[in-house]
């Protein structure tokens, strides 16, 4: 009896096994929703000091003294002077592909450049320049924030995502629920 109960298992397991190997059905969605917008690796080297900018999209803010840093998702940092509270004045804007994220100790910025911790020296505002940067330590969002809906899942081959749009979506099998 012991042997048939095991004899018994064993076919329950093989059927279950052999019925989970099924390739599921499923219907992908074609419609409306968003794609990511790519920049090639090589872009995300070019860190540099650009013009003042109008704000898009903020992020993380920062105050040292009388600087304010305000993060520009996935496109850099802005900087202006609060020296006169009564006229903030844009000084500069540094150019970070891919950043979501930063922080500053004395006069280095750490930031995220979409998977790469990267060390700027920003002691001269207006000059700034890559120290160091630590590649793949960073494990950056596959998917659009703040959106509720389906999307062109990403493809890292294509490069760094900066940022997502609206787009006719064709048999997408990525969403966010």
């Amino acid at each position: 009896m012991d042997r048939a109960l095991r004899h018994i298992a064993l076919a329950a397991i093989l059927l279950f096994s052999l019925n989970s190997c099924e390739k599921e059905e499923r219907t992908y969605y074609t419609g409306t929703g968003k794609e990511p917008l790519y920049a090639s690796f090589e872009a995300l080297l070019d860190i540099r000091n650009e013009p003042p900018q109008s704000i898009q999209q903020s992020g993380t803010i920062y105050l040292q003294d009388t600087l304010f840093f305000l993060l520009e998702q996935r496109k850099g940092i802005h900087v202006f002077s609060l020296r006169d509270s009564l006229n903030t004045i844009g000084l500069t804007f540094f150019k970070i592909p891919a950043i979501t994220d930063f922080t500053i100790s004395g006069n280095i910025l750490y930031a995220d450049s979409w998977k790469d911790l990267v060390v700027i020296d920003i002691s001269n505002l207006y000059a700034i320049q890559v120290s160091s940067r630590v590649p793949d330590v960073i494990n950056p969002p596959l998917y659009p924030p703040e959106y509720d809906g389906f999307f062109e899942c990403v493809d890292e081959s294509k490069g760094a995502v900066v940022g997502w749009r609206e787009a006719s979506l064709k048999e997408a099998k990525c969403s966010t629920f």
